[in-house]
């Protein structure tokens, strides 16, 4: 009986070592799905953190809450899904430690519609209901004349209706059913991912109908515990994603909707 016992307690033992062995060598990084996920999970990323004698996980997100709540509190290591804007936000009224280890991406934001208006008078248009976000899609309706002025200086998401200059109506919602408002015949402006993610690749390039310049970068980063910055696991993650077949991968699959901006801010 105690020779079965210590055999018992010798296989319990290697299991957990086992387990934490893994855990020290697995990079856990929580994403949205696309591109995001996509990128993560390409075989030029993969393969190099495997190189470096590391595995990457990759969990899916199907909001912009969880993953800088998930990360703050240890339960990944790092995320990728938003831009730096977003983070500052998360950071001021959630007080997260976190920070910005490399921009990867950036995502032009789009309007997307099924027809296109030649005037825009008594048209309802639908943008995402976080303030930083509001801000960059009211930048956009501006730069179309689709309104005149804006402030978000007291932005509320519960009263989310403004009346431009010019008879357009801005309705912020959720993220999520944006692109409801685009199949349904109306007209949204969406942040890449969410249009990649809900309409695809081909259907996004299809209903856009007019976006941001190229040069108006918001980049998508990777995001980590400030306390990490320096380990080696965000090491390993931000070298994975500088390789030219990162970039390759984003251009032969996104085209125009993503484009490859890549910046280590790693010291």
């Amino acid at each position: 009986m105690k020779k079965l016992l210590l055999s018992l307690f010798a296989l319990v033992l290697l299991v957990c070592l086992t387990a934490c062995k893994d855990s020290e060598k697995t990079i856990v990084v929580g994403a949205t799905p696309s591109p995001h996920a996509e990128i993560l999970n390409s075989d030029a990323v993969k393969n190099y953190i495997k190189s470096k004698g590391y595995e990457l996980e990759v969990k899916v997100y199907q909001d912009y809450v969880t993953p800088n709540k998930a990360l703050n509190d240890g339960g990944i290591d790092a995320n990728y899904f938003q831009h730096i804007p977003y983070l500052e936000e998360e950071i001021a009224t959630k007080g997260y430690k976190l920070s910005t280890a490399a921009k990867v991406h950036n995502e032009p934001l789009n309007l997307y519609g099924k027809v296109a208006k030649e005037t825009w008078n008594d048209t309802k248009v639908y943008v995402i209901n976080d303030a930083s976000n509001v801000e960059r899609a009211f930048k956009l309706l501006v730069a179309q004349g689709l309104l005149k002025s804006y402030s978000v200086e007291n932005f509320n998401a519960q009263h989310p209706v403004y009346e431009s200059e010019i008879g357009v109506t801005i309705e912020c919602i959720d993220a999520g059913l944006l692109h409801q408002k685009v199949t349904e015949g109306g007209y949204a402006v969406i942040p890449g991912n969410w249009a990649l993610t809900a309409l695809g690749a081909t259907q996004a390039a299809e209903y856009k109908i007019f976006g941001e310049s190229t040069d108006v970068a918001y980049p998508n980063i990777i995001a980590v515990r400030t306390e990490d910055l320096a380990s080696e696991k965000i090491k390993v993650l931000v070298e994975a994603l500088s390789q030219p077949e990162v970039k390759a991968f984003i251009e032969s699959n996104y085209g125009p909707t993503v484009n490859y901006v890549f910046e280590s801010l790693l010291k």
